[in-house]
């Protein structure tokens, strides 16, 4: 492989020095649990084609690790091993914060990578070899949730800038893991980050919108607002062409169904979207009677 050096616009160190010298202490004692052997051997989500990120002074790293112990993408943290053939294996995380949802990056014991459910990427890498990876605002490392391709640059005291992708190679995810899910089957960190318990069923309607729980963790609203409800807001007809209109959320794609009567209902998907689409026209609608629904799903999901 080429390789391409850090742009040099970016050249400050990040903010945050004083929280890795707190941090450094504390996860020197168990540097050595670090090693392959004691990996958690969660398989990656890394693709297969796509997996290297590049930093001048560490060279090449690989996401994928040995694909069984790679690095995982989710969609509150991360987890999994990067490996560099200059610096060895470093740590993203254990997959399991110490409050359910996001690494707080206050002590050795609960570290990691946090992604904010909209891709981007904050908190801490450690490697026994190179010390802390920050993944913070100045380098804006990020997951595009449409793509799954990693960007921008994460900060190591020990080796400079590591870029996420240039012009000959870059990081991508095929998915964006739930991490572990309650016995209703929705993720624990959504339901505490929402209700600070997983004990509540999953078809519950807690603001009587007309919305499940479940309902506003597909579509990505609040469950706890009434009046954040996933809707079709108009529709309109012009000869052929049909337009509508939903409400929509920014880390949420969609689809459009139809069908042309309800006795009995035969739905035809006539439309996927990307991330934040909120209309779409449809041209040669010619049935004398319509019905729509839209779908919302999360990118990426599985």
């Amino acid at each position: 492989m080429k390789r391409h050096s850090i742009p040099r616009q970016i050249t400050a160190p990040p903010p945050s020095s004083a929280l890795l010298r707190k941090l450094l202490p504390l996860a020197l004692a168990s540097a050595f649990s670090l090693l392959p052997s004691a990996l958690l051997h969660a398989a990656t989500t890394i693709d297969a084609a796509n997996h290297f990120a590049y930093g001048a002074n560490i060279g090449w790293m690989d996401w994928r690790g040995n694909t069984t112990d790679g690095a995982v993408i989710g969609e509150y943290v991360c987890s999994g091993y990067i490996y560099a053939a200059n610096a060895g294996w470093i740590n993203l995380g254990s997959g399991s914060p110490t409050n359910g949802i996001f690494y707080q990056n206050t002590s050795g014991s609960d570290f990691g990578v946090n992604q904010d459910g909209y891709g981007n990427l904050s908190g801490y890498a450690w490697g026994a070899n190179v010390g802390w990876i920050a993944f913070e605002s100045t380098g804006a490392p990020k997951v595009d949730l449409a793509t799954g391709n990693l960007s921008g640059y994460v900060w190591s005291a020990n080796c400079g800038w590591i870029s996420l992708s240039n012009a000959v190679a870059r990081v991508q995810t095929d998915s964006i893991q739930q991490g572990t899910l309650a016995p209703n089957g929705l993720p624990i960190a959504w339901l505490l980050l929402n209700f600070g318990t997983t004990n509540i069923s999953a078809n519950a309607d807690p603001t009587g919108k007309g919305m499940t729980i479940t309902q506003d963790y597909l579509a990505g609203t609040d469950p706890n607002n009434s009046n954040d409800v996933f809707r079709i807001t108009s529709v309109a007809r012009a000869g052929d062409q049909t337009t509508l209109d939903w409400s929509s959320k920014s880390n949420r794609a969609y689809y459009v169904q139809f069908t042309p009567s309800l006795s009995p209902a035969s739905w035809t998907s006539v439309s996927t979207n990307g991330l934040d689409v909120s209309t779409v026209s449809l041209a040669g609608r010619t049935n004398t009677d319509e019905f729509y629904r839209v779908g919302a799903f999360r990118p990426l999901g599985p």
